[in-house]
């Protein structure tokens, strides 16, 4: 009886609660939301339209990082690593992000504008965030993550942050032309491949090829499971924002 009202007692309701909310990984994507939405906000004029789709899509992304910490508490996308489940949430927040910015015209030109009036420099600087990709590397050497997602996934995001921080300075001085900047984005963008579909090699999935201990499982399970579900697609949609403002300009 006692041991009942133990796991119910408040200060083990806060207790989790605090581990709930604790994660670095956590905070990163609720910072990206906000970083992005800035752009949107400061940027997109005087459109009405617009202010109202940032703040739909805010309140989405945050809905579904809440959602995605609940469900994984039930193992829930470890247990339909079969069905691609980290994919189908990357995915989601992709195609979300596409329809809320893009079904609307009046929604569509004040992007288009915003995007236009948003600076390299703002559009580089978020991606120095991806420097927490050591953290996928420092799980490994504890003996956490195997060393296929380390070399596909962590070491990659981790150079191409690095590469952010001379991008910025030459960006700063106007060294960089719309072209050099369209292809850094389209790298960015693509070095999630490699993560994308390692993170399926050691779990039951349509790609599995090892059956060795650690295995990926790690990586659907909170917190590292927001890096698929929620704070990689965030920095794709910032990806996919500059790439709009390079495409339009030329």
């Amino acid at each position: 009886m006692s041991a009942a009202i133990e796991s119910v007692s408040p200060e083990s309701s806060t207790a989790n609660t605090y581990e709930r909310l604790r994660p670095l990984i956590l905070w990163l994507g609720v910072g990206e939301v906000v970083w992005i939405s800035t752009w949107l906000f400061t940027n997109g004029g005087n459109s009405s339209a617009l202010s109202a789709g940032v703040v739909g899509w805010s309140v989405v992304m945050l809905g579904w990082m809440a959602l995605v910490v609940r469900l994984s508490g039930r193992d829930f996308f470890l247990n339909g690593s079969r069905w691609l489940s980290n994919l189908v949430g990357f995915t989601a927040v992709v195609a979300v992000t596409a329809v809320i910015f893009g079904a609307v015209p009046s929604v569509r030109t004040g992007l288009f504008s915003a995007a236009a009036a948003t600076t390299d420099t703002q559009l580089i600087a978020i991606h120095v965030l991806r420097v927490l990709a050591i953290g996928a590397a420092v799980k490994y050497w504890q003996g956490q993550l195997p060393p296929h997602f380390v070399l596909l996934g962590a070491v990659p995001d981790f150079l191409f942050a690095l590469s952010a921080i001379p991008m910025l300075m030459l960006a700063g001085n106007g060294s960089l032309g719309a072209s050099t900047l369209l292809i850094w984005h389209v790298v960015g963008a693509s070095v999630f491949l490699g993560a994308g579909l390692s993170m399926f090699f050691s779990v039951p999935s349509p790609f599995r090829l090892f059956d060795s201990k650690p295995d990926a499982s790690l990586v659907f399970r909170f917190p590292m499971v927001l890096a698929p579900n929620a704070t990689v697609p965030l920095f794709v949609v910032a990806h996919l924002f500059a790439i709009t403002k390079y495409a339009i300009g030329s």
